[in-house]
This record gives C-alpha cells, structure tokens and sequence, in this order.
C-alpha cells in the first residue's frame, strides 16, 4: 500500500482529457473552461483522499504539463493578431520546389511526408538517383524557408552536425532531434501559425513549436513543509526528476536533464 511505511513512494497520475480537449475546442474555449473546472474537482478529491489515507504533510505534490498550446486562429484573429493555418502537404507543388525535382530528376514527390515538425524526404528515392542526402535537404530546407509561415528551416545533417547558430531558439530545435527517429528538415513556423492536424484529426489548436505560448507550463511544488513563495526564472520541466532526486537523496535517473530547483529543498 502506497504511503504506509517508511518508504518514500511515488505516484504519478496523467489526466488527458486536458490535452485533448485543448485540441479539439482550443485553450480559452468553454468546453476547456469546464474541463479545467472538472480537473479542479478531481485533483481536490484525489488530494482528499491522500490527506485521509497518508496525511498532507507527508507528501509532497508537483503540478505540471507536458506542454502549452496556441490560440484557435479566428479567435487570435478577433483580437487583431495575425494568424494563419499552415498547409505541408501542398509545399511539394510550390513553384520552388518544382524547379529543384527538376534539377534533381525527380519524377514524383520529393516531400514523401510531413509529420510536425519533421519534413521527410524520399530518401530511396535519392539514393536511386545517386545524390548527396545533405545537398537535397539543404536545397529543399531553403526553399521551404521562403514560403509563407515559415520562420525556420533547418536539416538534420546540420542539426547533427552542430551547424546552427548557438541561440535559444536553435537549441530548443536542437534538444528536440534525435538522430534515430527524426525526419530530414525541421521546420519551425512563425508565431500563431499551425497544423490544423493531430495523428489524421482535424483540431482547432495545436502545439510543437519553440514559441512561448507553447513552452509556457505550470510548475509547482506544493506540501512537505514547503514555505509560500512564487519564483520567477526560466525552468523547465526536466528539472522535475533532479529535484525529486535531490529531496529523496537518492541518484537521478541515468537519462535526466536539468538543473535542481534549490528552492524546494529549504524546508525546515
């Protein structure tokens, strides 16, 4: 039984009807208001509960997300902002990349798939016709980074490569490629541009870029002694293990990121 030794026990809980609800009805609608509200009742039971069986002061709580979400467009489009949604599967016809499947004799689409935020090309076919893999996607990252809601195109031979420049946005990029599973040209989108797509479902909001709005998630500590106190600085969820870590004195999880947040551990 959870909590009834002296054995520190952890508990983690997912509740995704959250996410799913943002998707589908976007962040500020009712249905999300109602959501939030019923997610307020749940935890507060769930808190009960643990209150009764284990006692409050002997837990400690960590609120969080795994990540923000954009706007809908016609409501950031209300307030003045300009917004747009993005369409992949119509970047292989642009006029631009016409002209390279000419060049590279491809008879056929040279964007076999988009998946966000990865571009994958048809890399058989590029092998077939005997062409340099970085060359094709430093070609099409180009192309792609003139058409419209684009902000960034980068591949991921110079993700892998370390060829990019060393600021907050590329690292994010960075952080998120990895080198087994990732496609061949990450595309970042301007700010409030989207794809109005999740696994094949039409949403009215989505996430998955660098910007604000979608890095900006609650990270709270709560319970076991902790004193009242709102910090200000940039964190990141991946300091949660570490911390965890370091309150239990044990050793982080081999694969952990991030950085202790010391703040959580005065408290005497």
């Amino acid at each position: 039984m959870l909590g009834q030794d002296d054995i520190t026990d952890y508990l983690s809980v997912s509740f995704s009807s959250t996410d799913y609800v943002g998707h589908i009805f976007g962040p500020s609608s009712l249905e999300a208001e109602d959501n939030m509200l019923r997610l307020d009742r749940t935890i507060a039971n769930l808190l009960k509960f643990i209150d009764i069986k284990v006692g409050l002061d002997n837990t400690l709580i960590v609120l969080s997300a795994d990540h923000g979400a954009a706007e809908v467009p016609d409501y950031l489009s209300s307030l003045g902002m300009k917004t747009q949604v993005v369409a992949p599967k119509e970047w292989d016809q642009s006029a631009g990349m016409k002209v390279l499947k000419k060049q590279f004799g491809f008879d056929k689409q040279l964007i076999k798939s988009y998946f966000h935020p990865y571009i994958y090309l048809d890399r058989d076919l590029i092998l077939r016709r005997k062409l340099s893999l970085a060359q094709v996607q430093q070609a099409v990252a180009k192309e792609v980074g003139k058409l419209d809601g684009v902000a960034i195109a980068i591949t991921s031979t110079d993700l892998e490569s370390g060829k990019f420049p060393a600021d907050y946005l590329h690292t994010l990029v960075a952080n998120n490629h990895s080198k087994n599973r990732s496609g061949d040209i990450y595309v970042v989108l301007e700010p409030h541009r989207f794809v109005a797509d999740m696994e094949g479902l039409s949403v009215a909001a989505t996430h998955g870029s660098p910007w604000g709005y979608d890095t900006f998630v609650p990270l709270i500590f709560a319970g076991y002694n902790l004193e009242e106190e709102t910090i200000y600085q940039r964190v990141s969820t991946t300091d949660i293990a570490v911390t965890l870590s370091a309150i239990m004195g044990i050793k982080a999880p081999s694969g952990a990121q991030g950085n202790v947040l010391t703040e959580t551990l005065d408290n005497d």
